[in-house]
């Protein structure tokens, strides 16, 4: 029998941690182990502990857009802590465990636009690099210059043009092996009061997402107009399309979604796209709800919702597939 390598001191290595604790939906069962890296080394001394133990390995940020499984996580869960923002006239180099208002915060004292509307999404910034977070017409990829990661054991800088950065989504989704280190924006200097626009952002945010709802966000990804096809527009009333999408609330509203239960999990009663845990949801009542209401947007509209959180759990995707075309 091989015995387990020795845990170095310096790791801080956690043993059956709570995955609920670890997200704003407050769901999920139990992670084998946990740790919190703040730079460079410390990841890299975890990552080889854990390809010694031969450990699946999960990154996350703050947890404000997953959902774990009610079944845990038979690994190791690294919580990404590089944090840090350095100014380089028009450009900035940020950590990519840097809360993310904080971040904007700051660019905003320095008067560097191009951020601001994005205050008041919870996570990190690589959390929003990964989703390619937006909102109020601005999204992180229009400001990213480059990202540095590291991959196959090694630290690589990739430029803009190579993350595949469109309407959240990144080429992160689907190399869910690289941990992102720290990544550099190119803003503009601005004039305007920019933590006046940040603090008017964020009123219209609290309306939604008032402080303690147990949420991930908007569940499902907004419609691009030019991914559905003529036969799917047709059935889609005018009044909702906004901004060239059509918001995935308004096709879960017209089919009956506000307001329905299952379990403990709940479409919010003012917004079709909000799925909130009323207190001890399962990862299963929020699948089944999100499933079914999917299903019933496919069936009326032809038309399939993609989740914008991410599902820990992989084969949990082919439950929200919404129809098959």
């Amino acid at each position: 029998m091989i015995s387990p390598t020795p845990v170095p001191s310096s790791l801080a290595l956690q043993q059956d941690v709570s995955l609920a604790d670890l997200s704003t939906l407050k769901v999920g069962g139990t992670a084998s182990w946990f740790t919190q890296v703040y730079d460079l080394q410390q990841f890299q001394q975890t990552r080889i502990w854990a390809e010694k133990q031969g450990l699946p390995i999960f990154y996350m940020g703050e947890g404000s857009n997953v959902l774990f499984s009610d079944e845990g996580f038979p690994g190791l869960i690294v919580q990404n802590c590089i944090t840090g923002i350095e100014p380089y006239g028009e450009e900035v180099e940020i950590g990519a465990g840097q809360n993310l208002i904080e971040a904007i915060r700051r660019l905003n004292r320095l008067k560097l636009s191009g951020m601001e509307r994005l205050y008041g999404i919870p996570g990190t910034v690589a959390g929003a690099l990964v989703g390619n977070a937006g909102a109020y017409g601005q999204q992180i990829g229009d400001s990213v210059v480059e990202v540095s990661i590291w991959s196959n054991h090694q630290v690589q800088v990739l430029p803009a043009r190579d993350l595949d950065l469109r309407y959240r989504y990144s080429r992160f989704q689907r190399q869910r092996d690289w941990f992102i280190l720290n990544c550099r924006l190119r803003l503009q200097k601005s004039s305007e009061p920019l933590q006046d626009i940040s603090d008017e952002i964020l009123t219209k945010r609290l309306v939604k997402y008032p402080q303690g709802l147990k949420c991930p966000g908007s569940f499902f990804k907004n419609i691009n107009l030019d991914e559905i096809s003529e036969t799917a527009l047709e059935s889609i009333p005018e009044d909702f399309i906004m901004f060239g999408k059509i918001p995935a609330g308004k096709l879960l509203e017209a089919v009956g979604a506000n307001g329905v239960r299952r379990g403990d999990a709940q479409f919010a009663d003012y917004h079709g796209n909000l799925i909130v845990n009323l207190g001890r949801a399962t990862s299963q009542d929020i699948l089944t709800l999100a499933d079914e209401y999917a299903g019933r947007v496919w069936e009326h509209f032809r038309i399939r919702l993609e989740p914008e959180i991410l599902i820990v759990d992989d084969g949990e995707w082919a439950h929200l597939r919404g129809g098959d075309e």
